[in-house]
């Protein structure tokens, strides 16, 4: 019994604590290594107000701290904030050290196809031939359904225009430039038929066995905010849907 109110109490003052002082959460603004040309300022003021109607939701008065990307881990290590923002992936090595949340803003790729194509899933394209962009490793995703036949493009704009103009089938795209494109240039050509295929995405970061307090908290306000539909509303408000 007296353990578990020494847990309670724990809880409660960690809460109190984050309610009182604010919590910090560094942020570089570049994104770095994530190559997103013209997309670093929306995507930065998307996960800004994404922190502050989470913070309002959660009663935790998220303050954000700008940092240069090659200091914001060794910050974070270092307690000068008590969480991160970053794409840095949860690998196992990485789980020993960190804790992370749910993906808040997904950046693997999908399958794009055209409007007037069959193909609904990854799992469809055998005999298919599809444009992956050199230089990633959107390969290795189609080397896992047989048949399937690979084509390189240089380029993201080169790669859906062969889609246009029935040079292949489909191609894999990251998913921020897919829906940027869809959802513009080529409204009524192209559409999506995948989610995300890898697990790749902006996460809510903090030291291992520091803060999950503030982890779990991030992921119940960030599901209340899709549910309520805030959070497809902010990626309305600065461009990203």
């Amino acid at each position: 019994m007296k353990s578990i109110f020494i847990l309670i109490l724990c809880t409660l003052f960690s809460c109190s604590s984050h309610s009182s002082k604010g919590c910090k959460v560094g942020i570089d603004p570049s994104w770095a290594p994530l190559q997103l040309p013209d997309r670093q300022e929306s995507i930065t003021a998307f996960s800004t107000e994404l922190l502050t109607e989470i913070g309002q939701l959660e009663k935790i008065p998220f303050v954000r701290v700008t940092v240069n990307w090659d200091a914001l881990l060794q910050g974070l290590k270092e307690q000068e904030y008590e969480a991160i923002l970053s794409s840095m992936p949860p690998y196992l090595f990485n789980q020993k050290l960190f804790d992370f949340s749910e993906i808040y803003l997904s950046l693997g790729p999908v399958l794009v196809v055209s409007t007037s194509s069959s193909i609904d899933s990854i799992d469809h394209l055998q005999g298919k031939e599809i444009a992956v962009i050199t230089g990633s490793s959107n390969d290795l995703l189609l080397q896992k359904t047989p048949g399937v036949l690979i084509r390189y493009s240089p380029s993201n704009a080169l790669a859906l225009n062969d889609i246009i103009s029935g040079t292949v089938e489909g191609a894999l795209i990251d998913v921020l430039t897919a829906t940027a494109y869809c959802n513009d240039l080529y409204q009524g050509k192209l559409k999506i038929v995948s989610p995300p295929l890898t697990d790749e995405g902006l996460r809510f970061i903090t030291l291992y066995g520091k803060a999950d307090d503030l982890v779990k908290k991030f992921n119940t306000g960030l599901d209340k905010l899709k549910k309520d539909g805030t959070y497809n509303n902010l990626l309305t408000k600065w461009g990203i849907l």
